[in-house]
């Protein structure tokens, strides 16, 4: 079967789990396309290796020549923006004719392809994921009903979480056709690899990019709490507009002497630094403009690890961590709890390694990309008529 991909940008690092989802249907027979706004530069891996070199190949812009025009088009009012938009996904939509299946990442994708499917201009099932910003920045504007067509000419609504499926069958969206499918890790290449802490110090780290939603602020507030304590290093990988912000409020706060500014690293790189650290510490928020988590896939890599989580009780979160059990929960933006989270991990390991332990059954029951893609392919054999497909191995 051929399943088209629809993306904003493509391949970006910040949404790594669209290229593992794309590799393991791959794997298991399904040919790939991909139309996306634009083909991106990669700098964080060698585009000669698989799955980037196919799948690179496989992509082609949506308007083809006429994409640079873009930029100008959405500097135009909202009417006349819409309007020119719509005209040229219609009149390059023969791209998308050869896929026997659409898969469109994020709930914008998906309108768009509802809109040109409302014109019978391609005929194939549509699937939309819907990851986080899609559903909170809508939600906070009071205009989810912006996916109206989406429910009504869509094929299947996939959200990473249930939080978000609970906000779109609120307004319209049919529950029947409306499902969770959780992004996950590929437990095969992250070793659990948590060792007997024998010295201080302990070493906390956040790998995400630096945005308001991701929280790093409350999390170098917290650390100025910890008055006088020397047993900790704390290390963020990211890079993002709040980077020059949040390097200097480290200094303003007076704990930069303690706390290394990365910049973003190649995955292989971000899965060594975690083998080396013991803790991870995320406290994500709702963001100004009502932007929002799904669950992060960094906190899904960091309990396969073996790590400690820190993170907030912040939209999908509590559905992949269990406070006290699995990893340590803190309202969004509580500073003092963060502490006092932060202080636990420093002063209690064999609390740490019982949820270390726990984080990692988690991971491999519930968010095993092997299972997942499996049961992707199921949905879109069934979706297509095609009946269950054998399960993956290896």
């Amino acid at each position: 079967m051929n399943v088209g991909f629809v993306v904003s940008r493509f391949p970006t690092l910040s949404e790594t789990f669209v290229v593992s989802q794309m590799a393991g249907l791959m794997k298991r027979g399904f040919k790939i396309g991909i139309i996306c706004d634009k083909v991106v530069g990669y700098p964080y891996a060698d585009k000669d290796e698989e799955p980037i070199s196919t799948l690179i190949k496989n992509a082609r812009n949506w308007w083809g020549p006429v994409q640079k025009m873009q930029p100008v088009i959405e500097r135009l009012p909202n009417g006349a923006r819409d309007k020119i938009s719509v005209s040229l996904d219609i009149a390059f939509s023969r791209k998308l004719k050869k896929f026997d299946v659409i898969i469109a990442h994020f709930g914008q994708s998906g309108a768009r392809i509802a809109r040109v499917k409302k014109r019978r201009h391609i005929h194939a099932p549509l699937i939309t994921i819907f990851h986080g910003y899609d559903v909170g920045m809508p939600l906070k504007k009071g205009r989810l009903n912006q996916y109206d067509d989406l429910f009504r000419r869509g094929d299947l609504c996939l959200t990473v979480n249930g939080y978000f499926r609970e906000k779109l069958c609120e307004v319209g969206a049919d529950p029947e056709k409306t499902d969770v499918h959780r992004m996950g890790v590929d437990i095969s290449s992250i070793p659990y690899c948590r060792s007997e802490r024998v010295s201080a110090p302990i070493k906390f780290i956040s790998v995400c990019r630096l945005t308001e939603k991701k929280g790093v602020e409350y999390s170098l507030r917290a650390f100025a709490l910890l008055e006088g304590e020397q047993d900790w290093f704390y290390t963020i990988i990211g890079d993002g507009p709040l980077l020059p912000e949040l390097t200097a409020l480290a200094y303003k706060l007076g704990i930069a002497q303690k706390v290394t500014f990365l910049g973003s690293r190649p995955h292989g790189d971000v899965k060594e630094q975690l083998a080396r650290a013991d803790a991870f510490i995320l406290p994500s928020i709702t963001a100004e403009d009502g932007d929002v988590e799904g669950i992060p896939v960094a906190l899904m890599e960091a309990m396969a690890a073996g790590l400690t989580v820190i993170s907030s009780y912040h939209s999908g979160i509590p559905e992949l961590i269990e406070n006290e059990r699995t990893g340590l929960l803190a309202p969004e933006k509580d500073v003092y709890r963060l502490s006092q989270h932060i202080r636990h991990v420093i002063d209690h390991p064999d609390h740490c390694d019982r949820m270390a332990r726990a984080a990692r059954q988690t991971i491999e029951r519930d968010f095993n990309n092997q299972l997942l893609n499996d049961q992707l392919a199921d949905r879109i054999k069934t979706l297509c008529g095609k009946g269950k497909v054998a399960e993956f191995d290896g």
